[in-house]
């Protein structure tokens, strides 16, 4: 079963991370959350992904229940966010090639996970970062938007 991220709000999302079980649901205390290794000798690795994801999401965004859409007005102008980007940028660069991660910036744009400022922005420092005559595109799966949606979550919360 895939999940559109479009087809849900944020809240509806955590509601979803909280309902997958005990194991998935984060810490109580924010600043033990960490993006551990993924064990060969652990759960499968979709799953322990998905359990990072869910971990590293909801304490960025749970004290944000008054958040409204776009989540990302702009991008703050801080090393540590602009590190932040890159890395994220990376990711989609990764895998979905260029193409696939204009097209991710656009799809954010649309269901107004960032607005239109930052998706130029991120559309701009792609345009320095990316290979456009690379051809190969690939389909984001849902933990790649998650992942996105962890990276927005990361730059709000730097506001």
């Amino acid at each position: 079963m895939t999940i559109n991220p479009r087809d849900y709000d944020l809240n509806e999302l955590r509601e979803m991370a909280r309902k997958r079980g005990d194991e998935d649901l984060p810490p109580e205390d924010p600043t033990e959350v960490e993006w551990g290794p993924l064990d060969e000798d652990g759960p499968a690795a979709p799953d322990s992904l998905r359990s990072g994801l869910y971990r590293e999401l909801l304490p960025l965004v749970g004290a944000g229940d008054g958040m409204e859409k776009p989540y990302l007005e702009r991008i703050p102008d801080t090393y540590a966010a602009e590190f932040v980007v890159f890395e994220w940028l990376e990711f989609l660069l990764m895998h979905s090639g260029y193409q696939g991660a204009t097209d991710a910036i656009h799809y954010y744009e649309s269901i107004e996970w960032v607005d239109e400022d930052v998706a130029s922005q991120l559309d701009d420092y792609l345009l320095g970062i990316g290979d456009e005559a690379a051809t190969e595109t690939t389909e984001l799966d849902v933990d790649d938007h998650m992942l996105s949606l962890v990276y927005v979550a990361k730059l709000a919360a730097m506001q």
